[in-house]
Parts: structure tokens; sequence; C-alpha cells
């Protein structure tokens, strides 16, 4: 079984990851209201990040800092950047036309489930006990809770295209979790090849559809040119280099569960940013998620050690 750290250092990269992904949806939204296809908008952060990553990572060998390409790991690259990026960006594009933000967002948060059920059986994480599923339970109770439990009421309703849409979402959510697994299996990548790999193929991948938004539909204006490089500076090419550290260092299970503080996330960013108004259940939300990361983490176990030890003490 792969080892696992869980820090302060990979507390710090999990929530920065958080805050990146998080704002994705304001810089989306951004480039979609400036007449940006999302096919186009998913094919040009990726070739904007991927090409920075590939410069960075080009400068770092040059200076002796980084390695060459690593022989016998161009076919890993190639399925992680169809299931980290092609795949469930396209899933996700198709499948939110026909259902509300809501019921995705709940349906792209069984995501840690999947993983925390299948990571132990391929040996890279710890076994899935209870105060584990517990927190998981619990983080995803946060996300139903803050896109309201009323969310779920189109769940398997609605008609076959909803009903393809729901499928769509969900498929993008084990598309997800696919790619977590696949990050930490089989020959180790250098986390800045592994960046730079998984953007370029996604890039390929994502071109021909692309190629094809732009000769059906109007040209994007210089506003959403710039959101699409704040995806690819932020959402994109750092968070990438945060992610593959993450999954190195602390397993799937650790890092998927971000998919519970991005929505979260992304509410505090429209109230802060845009000036949207905070709904009443985001704060019972919050506790929720809080609670989950906690218990999920062993943070119950280790409390209840603390109390066991230092009940003698109080007699």
């Amino acid at each position: 079984m792969a080892s696992e750290t869980i820090g302060a250092r990979e507390w710090a990269v999990f929530f920065f990851c958080v805050a990146l992904w998080g704002s994705a949806y304001a810089l989306v939204e951004t480039a979609l209201a400036d007449d940006a296809p999302p096919a186009l908008i998913v094919a040009g952060r990726l070739w904007m990040a991927t090409a920075m990553l590939h410069a960075f990572w080009f400068w770092r060998q040059r200076q002796g800092l980084s390695e060459g390409r690593t022989p016998g790991v161009q076919a890993k690259l190639f399925w992680l950047g169809a299931f980290g990026t092609t795949v469930p960006f396209t899933l996700l594009s198709w499948g939110q036309q026909h259902i509300d933000s809501g019921l995705a967002g709940i349906l792209a948060a069984i995501t840690p489930l999947i993983v925390a059920g299948l990571a132990p059986l391929l040996g890279q994480d710890k076994r899935l006990t209870w105060t584990r599923g517990l927190g998981l339970g619990l983080g995803f109770a946060g996300v139903v809770t803050l896109m309201g439990p009323e969310a779920l009421s189109g769940l398997g309703g609605g008609g076959s295209l909803a009903l393809l849409g729901q499928l769509a979402a969900a498929g993008a959510a084990l598309s997800y979790a696919v790619n977590g697994l696949m990050a930490r299996a089989g020959k180790p990548v250098p986390v800045l090849e592994a960046s730079a790999g998984w953007t370029f193929y996604g890039a390929i991948l994502a071109t021909p559809f692309a190629l094809y938004a732009a000769f059906t539909a109007p040209l994007p204006g210089l506003i959403a040119w710039g959101a699409i490089l704040a995806l690819a500076i932020g959402p994109t090419a750092l968070a990438s280099v945060g992610y593959f550290w993450l999954v190195r260092r602390s397993g799937p299970t650790f890092v998927t569960q971000t998919n519970y503080a991005i929505p979260l996330w992304a509410v505090i960013l429209g109230v802060v940013a845009l000036g949207e108004r905070l709904a009443p259940q985001a704060f019972a939300a919050l506790a929720l998620i809080g609670l989950g990361l906690f218990v999920a983490q062993d943070g119950l176990k280790a409390a209840l050690r603390l109390i066991s030890r230092s009940a003698p003490a109080n007699r």
C-alpha cells in the first residue's frame, strides 16, 4: 500500500487547489458571456497551459533542475489527459445544458466516494474505515445542503434528455475518479512532466471540438480571451502541479475531497467578487464540509484518543 503524508504543507496545497478550481466557475461564466463556445474555452485553456508548463519544464531542464522525458509513460499521460480533462469537460458542458447546475454539482461530488471505495482495493490508499466513511458522508451532505436538497428532486426525472444529462454529469465524476486512481498507479512521473503531459494530450483531444465550434459560432471578444488566459494560468497550469504533487504525497482519496470544498469556495467568491448574496444554508454547508474533512482525515479518532488519555488526570 502506498504511503500517505498529510501535514500542514499538504493542507496548504489542498486549499490552494480548491481556490484555483473554485475560481474557474466565475471565469468560465465570464468567457461564455463574451460569446466563447464551451469547446473553445476547454481547448484554449489547455493549449495555453501546456505551452506555459512545457516552457517552464524546458527552462528547468536547461538549469539542471529537472530531468528529461521519462521513458514508457506517454500512454499513461495520454489517458490522464483524456480522463482528467477532455472527457469530463465535454460531459459536463453537454450535461449542464439539460440539468440544473445544483444537481450537476451534487453528482460531481460523488467522485470522492468512488475513489474512497476503489483506492484501497488497488493498494493506493489506506482502507476505508467507519470514520473515513462518516467524514466522506458528511462532506457529501454539505454539498447537498449548499446546492439545496430540492436539487435532488430532478434526479431520475425530466425526460430522456434530462436523464442523459444526469448520466453525463455522473460520467464526469467517474472520469475524475478514474483519473485520480490512474495518476498514482503504474510508473511514477515527475510532477512537472505529468502536468505538462496531461494538458498536452488533453489539448490535442479537445482541438477537434474547438475547431468545429470556431467554424459554427461567432468569435469571442477580448474579455473572453482574458478569462481563458486566467483559466490557463490558475485552474489549469498551477492547479495541475498542485494536483499531481498531492496525489503522490497524500493519495487520491484526499485529493478528490476538494470536490466538497470547491462549490463552497465558488459561492464565497461569488459573494466577494460579484456581490451575490450568501444563502443561509451556506453556513450549514461550511460546517458539514469542514467537519467531514476533519473526520475523514482521522481527526475524530485523534480527538477521542486525546480525551481518553486526559480522562484519568481529570479524576
